[in-house]
């Protein structure tokens, strides 16, 4: 049997298997039968991401930016592209030309240097740009970010003072956070709360400051926290950390991830159980220990450049800040 006496069916199932993206462009072009099939494949692909492989999947087209791309019109091939990786692009035509004639784009995750015109975001919703932002005894004192939901910074090295926690006083809407930094000192103004966060993680802190004292003062401000994950810090114990003042500053507290805390053992745990026994109430604690059991989540190491859904403990929460993905698509 050739391939032409195949059902349609059949001749879909191959080109669902096939992850040569040259190839299934190739096999479309044999006739009208084939290409019909395949670009119902090809209107799947959301996400235009660079990779050392070009590969298709359920939904993304991976690329590597030394093929070249010149001879074949992805937007016409991949209608419903909706997030690009600009750097495996820029080589067949400018930024401004993409995002101006395919308004479908609504992400870009991209190199700051290319984005310098104002007017071609006008449709787009999300970006990923590497760029340096300077926290050292900087302020905002820019307008309220009222729409945002997810904030994450790191500090790439050490300042002397970290002012992280200060813009994010400028996000009332906040929901989830994710902190990483290396600093003398932490400003913390405990005077103003955050009612909505609901996600905190505090990664891999370094500072001489970030002691009880100034955790307290930090996790006052936000008295409706339900997970709070404080990882790869050694400057508090047992004895140090406060566990009693901390879950009754946080009586919305479920999850309390103190994985990497050297110094926090089964003590802390032991003392917690008691704790929801006598108080009617269940938070989860996980920390290092010698037999911990099988079923705890383990902080993840791989990375996703995009993640599908708006879910900020799926995608974030157990990761390192080197881990976190470029975008999630909503």
């Amino acid at each position: 049997m050739s391939f032409t006496d195949l059902p349609d069916n059949c001749l879909w199932k191959i080109f669902e298997n096939v992850n040569g993206v040259i190839d299934l462009i190739q096999f479309s072009k044999v006739c009208s039968r084939w290409s019909d099939l395949i670009r119902l494949r090809f209107n799947r692909v959301k996400y235009c991401i660079e990779n050392k492989v070009d590969y298709i999947d359920e939904n993304s087209l991976w690329i590597n930016h030394n093929t070249n791309w010149n001879d074949y019109n992805l937007f016409e091939l991949f209608p419903n592209l909706k997030i690009i990786d600009i750097a495996v692009l820029l080589e067949t035509a400018s930024l401004l030309d993409i995002v101006r004639n395919n308004p479908r784009i609504k992400g870009l995750i991209a190199v700051w240097d290319y984005i310098d015109d104002d007017y071609i975001l006008t449709n787009i919703e999300m970006i990923a740009a590497a760029c340096e932002f300077d926290y050292e005894a900087v302020f905002y004192n820019g307008p309220n970010l009222s729409s945002l939901k997810i904030l994450e910074l790191g500090t790439s090295y050490f300042v002397e003072q970290f002012t992280g926690f200060h813009f994010m006083d400028f996000c009332p809407s906040l929901e989830s956070a994710f902190f990483q930094c290396w600093a003398e000192d932490i400003y913390v103004n405990e005077s103003i709360k955050n009612y909505n966060l609901r996600d905190l993680v505090i990664d891999n802190i370094h500072s001489g400051s970030f002691l009880w004292p100034l955790l307290k003062k930090l996790v006052s401000k936000f008295p409706n926290l339900h997970h709070l994950a404080i990882r790869n810090f050694d400057k508090l114990d047992d004895s140090k950390f406060h566990l009693d003042e901390l879950i009754k500053l946080l009586p919305k507290l479920k999850l309390l991830d103190l994985r990497r805390f050297e110094k926090v053992t089964h003590k802390s745990a032991d003392f917690l159980s008691k704790y929801c026994v006598k108080k009617n109430r269940s938070i989860v604690i996980y920390y290092d220990c010698e037999n911990e059991p099988a079923e705890w989540p383990k902080l993840v190491n791989t990375r996703e450049t995009i993640c599908y859904g708006f879910d900020f403990m799926k995608h974030c929460f157990y990761k390192k800040f080197s881990s976190l993905p470029n975008l999630i698509d909503e």
